[in-house]
């Protein structure tokens, strides 16, 4: 069995209670992982094996032996991206604070420094005491020293709860917990999160040192519900004969009378002339200028003013006809 492989099992088969330095190795196997830490991290002494609990599932930790299984192997044979993403659904399915030591490597070997850094960052968040502490602190000032050389820091905000918005200088770059690059210098850092007061926080980003971000995120205050808007009345309007004013009704009844009239007289004057009579020219007048009264009159009771003030008349003498409306507001 490869060092390699060797390292990645004394890390990860303590989540289940695996004894692989009992493996093809013998007792070899750790003497062969304690002599790596000093040229590079690793794990060190595997801790104590996370035996499943009683009441464990038995499914699920099946399926935790299939991922742990499927990652070792893609990382003994080389396999790096495969193996990153078994460990990553592995941490996701089954948390253990060893695992990112084991993503960590996977992407050195690969030769990515920004995750390198990224997860032997999580693993010293997540395993403060652990014993090679001291070895991933070095190997972590190398890779911060390797970023800086290219003007970037790396950059970690998390919140409280998870899976808010980051907007980095206004400009959103993912989810909590989210990681990234950027230039150091001053940078503003948001997070949103839908019922949640947005936070906000301006950070110092160091040239040779990354930065970790946690913003706790507090309730936003619930509003009060909108007014119900109010319900459209199902009232038929008025008709027309209940709108119009008596003033109304009498100017433009007198306005047809008189039409009415005029034209009853010319129809019986026996005249043979084209011309009209005086009689049927007089109520023809009237009759006008009392329907144009009566329309004026009609347009006002129509726009339903309240409060309006009207007054009108027809006079008739022997030259002229003469109808007035008056009106105040």
């Amino acid at each position: 069995m490869s060092a390699s492989r060797t390292a990645a099992l004394g890390v990860c088969a303590c989540l289940l209670g695996i004894a692989p330095w009992s493996q093809a190795e013998g007792g070899n196997g750790r003497q062969h992982a304690n002599k790596g830490a000093t040229a590079e991290p690793t794990a060190g002494t595997a801790p104590a094996p996370l035996v499943p609990a009683a009441n464990e599932d038995a499914g699920r930790t099946a399926h935790a032996k299939a991922l742990f299984e499927k990652a070792a192997n893609a990382y003994a044979s080389g396999h790096y991206y495969e193996a990153i993403e078994s460990f990553l659904e592995l941490d996701r399915f089954y948390p253990n604070d060893q695992l990112p030591f084991n993503i960590a490597k996977a992407y050195d070997n690969l030769g990515s420094r920004p995750g390198a850094l990224r997860y032997y960052r999580e693993y010293l968040r997540r395993s403060p005491g652990a014993p090679d502490h001291e070895a991933v602190v070095t190997r972590v000032r190398e890779l911060q020293q390797a970023l800086a050389e290219r003007g970037l820091q790396q950059v970690t905000v998390f919140s409280d709860p998870p899976e808010g918005t980051v907007l980095l200088d206004d400009r959103p770059v993912g989810l909590t917990p989210w990681t990234g690059e950027t230039w150091p210098g001053r940078h503003r850092v948001t997070v949103e999160k839908n019922g949640y007061v947005e936070r906000e926080v301006v950070m110092d980003l160091d040239a040779l040192k990354a930065e970790e971000v946690n913003l706790e995120l507090t309730r936003a205050p619930l509003t009060a519900p909108s007014p119900a808007p109010a319900p459209v009345s199902q009232q038929k309007p008025w008709p027309l004969t209940r709108r119009m004013g008596v003033l109304t009704w009498a100017t433009l009844a007198t306005g047809t009378a008189a039409l009415g009239t005029a034209i009853a007289i010319q129809a019986t004057s026996g005249s043979k002339s084209s011309g009209i009579t005086p009689a049927t020219g007089f109520f023809a007048g009237v009759g006008t200028a009392a329907a144009v009264v009566g329309g004026v009159m009609l347009y006002f009771d129509l726009s339903d003013k309240s409060g309006d003030q009207r007054h009108a008349s027809v006079s008739a003498g022997p030259e002229r006809i003469v109808a007035t409306y008056q009106t105040s507001f």
